[in-house]
């Protein structure tokens, strides 16, 4: 009897203690707490390759248009505010994969981690704010074939609250061998001189010089036997 008066007496001062708040929670009066939500979506978007500015999709299989060596890659990263209270800043952090290089974008770039990281500030409930970044594909050192690579996004808000996002795209590399110059030996082009109507009166001389030689050999026999008579 003494134990269960004991019991019931610890119950029912446990139960007069305040809840426990944690963070970004309120007690309520009369019981129960309301929490503070900084809940936000991120989506991250890659752009078909060969294509005027838009056309934009989630992610490039090895069955969609492939990007060459060297050619521009746009992203794009579209965060939106989806608690019910505003955002005061959100951190994004977006890794570039290998082979792409940096070439555009909000914030600042680390070379050293191949990141770009900018901050959103004020996202207020429901408010959508898109960023485009650009990339560019390596002129080199890509493997033989088809290699698929991710875009990574990571972003994290004044809460502390996180969420990520990545695109996948696939680069073609058929140029890695370097045909063999054949070079091929000179001609040497010889002339002729032209036969053209400028030879014709020559050529009709001709006879007529054979017929020459021949009548003056003749008119020499002639006149030798007219001597002897």
């Amino acid at each position: 009897m003494k134990r269960l008066l004991l019991s019931l007496f610890l119950l029912g001062t446990f139960s007069l203690l305040p809840a426990k708040a944690y963070a970004d929670c309120q007690a309520l009066y009369g019981g129960g707490q309301t929490c503070t939500s900084y809940n936000f979506s991120l989506q991250k978007f890659v752009q078909v390759p060969n294509q005027s500015w838009g056309n934009f999709v989630n992610n490039l299989s090895v069955n969609d248009p492939k990007y060459s060596l060297s050619q521009t890659v746009n992203f794009q990263i579209v965060i939106t505010n989806t608690g019910s209270n505003n955002i005061s800043s959100v951190t994004i952090a977006d890794t570039f994969p290998q082979f792409v290089s940096f070439v555009a974008g909000p914030g600042s770039f680390n070379t050293g981690n191949n990141t770009l990281t900018f901050v959103v500030y004020n996202l207020n409930v429901g408010q959508s704010q898109t960023f485009n970044l650009s990339g560019k594909i390596a002129n080199s050192g890509v493997p033989q074939g088809i290699t698929c690579v991710v875009n990574q996004a990571a972003g994290t808000d004044n809460n502390g609250d996180t969420n990520t996002a990545s695109s996948q795209l696939c680069i073609q590399n058929v140029t890695n061998v370097t045909p063999t110059p054949v070079v091929l030996p000179v001609v040497q082009v010889r002339t002729t001189p032209p036969t053209g109507p400028e030879m014709l009166p020559l050529a009709l001389l001709f006879p007529g010089g054979l017929a020459g030689i021949f009548l003056r050999k003749r008119s020499k026999k002639l006149d030798f036997k007219g001597g002897e008579k």
